[in-house]
């Protein structure tokens, strides 16, 4: 049964001991945390000044790539996330609850929690909503039989598995990812993660299935990047001097199944640009005379433009000087179009 996810801060729980056996971790993302965080200060039945604290930070550890790891709480209704506040008035540490936690996961993640659901494919099924927090139990994960597995969680209640040697297993997993997030709600990522030697990492798709998994990443930034932008709007409607929040846009080549990500870089206009596949150089006084090029080579050439902006998920940088000239011919040079 699918158990939604509360991302309102949770009354207080009661002591430690009491709510010890209710803990299991989450899997998320970085961008879904900031999104959550974003959610809950633009909340107007919210104490903004409680939000800001400390208490109710919601700590984490890292997992691979984008991934996170968090604390949830479980009750008859929802999943609750752990804020720090909570931790600190149980008087126990993020790490020995997170400890706790793994240990409860364990507990109720069976041998017959996989079916193969296809030829190369695997899928867990646990029915418990936690499917994806089984990605920090690496033996469990090799319990479905799957010597170099590779992991994708599309959904908040999904983990899929296939073997980083089967082609026709990763195209199998890529295929199914793309259904259900056309399909369901409720997304988490499409970025796989190989497991080796125990520890995930960022896996890389043979050549032949690489624009296949690129355009579910692409399509997921993009909508990743098109939810932070409505929040941040939202958040600076009142401040006449924000910076202009750009759009990661997707297009498609002609004659190709092709997708991928580009934004524009306007002369004269302060951006926060999200981070693309392609980048498009704008002179407001010359609109045909706009360039296309790599992210890469925007960066090479222009990057110095570049001011990151911390702590944002999915990534933004802020420009508001625009290339030189003579950057501009440099930049015409390697245009894509």
């Amino acid at each position: 049964m699918l158990r939604p996810i509360d991302d309102i801060l949770p009354e207080k729980a009661e002591d430690y001991a009491s709510v010890q056996a209710r803990l299991l971790p989450l899997l998320r993302t970085r961008a879904d945390m900031d999104k959550s965080a974003m959610n809950a200060a633009s909340s107007l039945t919210l104490d903004k000044e409680a939000l800001s604290r400390e208490s109710n930070r919601t700590p984490s550890r890292p997992v691979a790539g984008d991934y996170v790891a968090m604390l949830g709480l479980d009750t008859p209704q929802s999943t609750a996330r752990v804020v720090q506040g909570m931790l600190d008035n149980w008087g126990v540490s993020f790490e020995t609850a997170f400890d706790d936690a793994l240990r409860n996961l364990r507990g109720v993640s069976s041998d017959a929690g996989w079916q193969q659901i296809a030829p190369g494919l695997w899928q867990g099924a646990w029915n418990d909503s936690y499917e994806p927090s089984r990605l920090l139990l690496p033996d469990v994960i090799y319990r479905s039989g799957v010597a170099h597995p590779v992991a994708m969680v599309p959904l908040r209640h999904v983990l899929l598995v296939a073997d980083a040697n089967d082609i026709a297993g990763l195209a199998l997993m890529a295929s199914a990812c793309k259904q259900l997030r056309e399909e369901q709600s409720r997304w988490l990522s499409c970025r796989p993660l190989q497991l080796v030697e125990r520890e995930w990492r960022p896996f890389e798709p043979p050549e032949s299935l690489r624009q296949m998994y690129q355009e579910l990443i692409a399509i997921e930034d993009s909508e990743d990047y098109a939810a932070q932008k409505n929040l941040l709007e939202q958040r600076n409607a009142q401040d006449p001097s924000a910076p202009f929040v750009g759009t990661a846009q997707l297009v498609q080549f002609k004659d190709s199944e092709r997708i991928l990500s580009y934004s524009v870089w306007s002369n004269g206009v302060d951006t926060l640009l999200p981070q693309t596949d392609l980048l498009a150089f704008a002179s407001l006084d010359k609109p045909d005379d706009t360039v296309v090029v790599a992210w890469a080579d925007a960066v090479r050439i222009a990057g110095h433009h570049m001011q990151a902006v911390d702590d944002m998920f999915p990534r933004r940088l802020r420009v508001n000087v625009f290339p030189t000239e003579d950057e501009q011919a440099q930049l015409r040079t390697v245009k894509v179009f």
